[in-house]
């Protein structure tokens, strides 16, 4: 039985944010990012995208399109918290959802809704979300995650697109190839180059050089094109010894500096989350994935157990300088591994002053190290810390 898939997107989303947070801005042309040489936009108000303003263009040039844009710089916490007040909104009455991205997921709604009922159930849906939290979405419907995903894109926003049976055929097939979700900035120069300007053609194309440009993912892009593919929502979450976020961008990025800011935004994430639920991690785990859907994923241990933002985007951006190499990133991923309850922590450390491995100058250590956790303003210092100091 054909399944019935739902893809929402959070239209300019950031954005968004910014104006419920101050109303004034509303209608006027913003954009998220900070006015300087090496600034990025993250997003821009669909007022400022009628100049050419777009994600991910130097601010400088939005600047010159746009000589009204209003700068904001990120708010990310803000974000967070309005995302998750916006999955939880929808997990309230969908238990099957995949959440992808800050602003946008998967909804399996077989038990919902079928192909006679899905287009008034679904505008119903759209307009009690922005009732309920002034949040405006584009909605795709279909019978895979691809095409669902596709037809959220369509029309934005506040759109409402479905697409049912070989209906995709009509919609997609004659958008030009890089068009198409998943195919990079660099592949879709290289399909029209070997004659592959449409999705049309991508579906019906059997030749050797095409399979060459797209490597291993030949068949699956084949099987897109065709309305073919993945109709599993994943639901199932990790224990919580690990927590990660990540994020999948439609257009691929290669700017250091937006990259960079992204990673901020996903260690702001991990350390609420860790902060919420009274946990610490250990270890900081990075992963990229290109443009040709390679993944990659390099991990950093922090000196201590931590939920402190800082320190866990700092860990993650040396990872990132060690690791990153230019390409252009699709998929970018912070994850904490070693994770444990702050009740954990102060109960082992508390048997760490019984341990009787330790010498008693390592349990001086401890014990003094759990007064001034417990007493930061107590000035206090070990033999250890003294005799270190003297060699110095």
């Amino acid at each position: 039985m054909a399944r019935s898939i739902v893809h929402i997107d959070l239209n300019a989303f950031f954005a968004q944010c910014e104006i419920n947070e101050d109303p004034s801005l509303k209608g006027k042309p913003i954009a998220i990012g900070r006015n300087h040489k090496r600034g990025i936009v993250s997003t821009a108000s669909y007022e400022a995208r009628k100049y050419g303003v777009h994600s991910g263009m130097p601010t400088f040039q939005a600047a010159k399109l746009c000589p009204d844009l209003l700068f904001i710089p990120g708010h990310y916490g803000l974000y967070s918290r309005v995302s998750e007040r916006f999955m939880s909104y929808l997990k309230a009455s969908f238990p099957i959802l995949e959440q992808v991205s800050i602003d946008e997921c998967y909804i399996d709604m077989t038990d919902f809704i079928n192909d006679a009922t899905a287009h008034d159930f679904l505008f119903d849906l759209q307009m009690q979300i922005y009732k309920d939290l002034q949040l405006k979405c584009s909605i795709g419907f279909a019978h895979t995650k691809f095409l669902a995903k596709m037809a959220s894109d369509y029309k934005k926003p506040l759109g409402l697109t479905l697409i049912y049976n070989d209906e995709y055929k009509d919609y997609f097939w004659p958008l030009s190839i890089d068009k198409m979700w998943g195919i990079g900035k660099k592949t879709a120069p290289a399909l029209k180059e070997a004659g592959i300007d449409t999705i049309g053609k991508l579906a019906v194309d059997d030749s050797k050089e095409v399979k060459a440009i797209l490597g291993s993912s030949y068949s699956t892009f084949k099987d897109w094109a065709n309305g073919r593919g993945n109709d599993a929502v994943e639901t199932v979450r990790e224990a919580r010894k690990s927590i990660s976020k990540m994020e999948t961008y439609i257009d691929d990025i290669d700017e250091i500096d937006r990259l960079k800011e992204r990673l901020r935004y996903l260690a702001k994430d991990v350390s609420d989350e860790l902060k919420e639920e009274k946990r610490a991690a250990r270890l900081v785990v990075l992963t990229l994935r290109d443009s040709s859907f390679n993944t990659r994923s390099k991990r950093k241990a922090m000196l201590d157990y931590t939920s402190d933002f800082e320190k866990i985007y700092l860990t993650a951006e040396a990872v990132f300088d060690s690791f990153y190499q230019g390409e252009e990133i699709r998929l970018l991923g912070i994850g904490l591994d070693d994770v444990k309850s702050e009740s954990d922590l102060a109960n082992e450390r508390q048997m760490n002053l019984f341990d009787t491995s330790l010498n008693k100058e390592e349990k001086s250590e401890a014990f003094i190290g759990k007064l001034k956790e417990d007493n930061p303003e107590l000035k206090l210092t070990t033999l250890g810390e003294l005799k270190k100091k003297e060699k110095e």
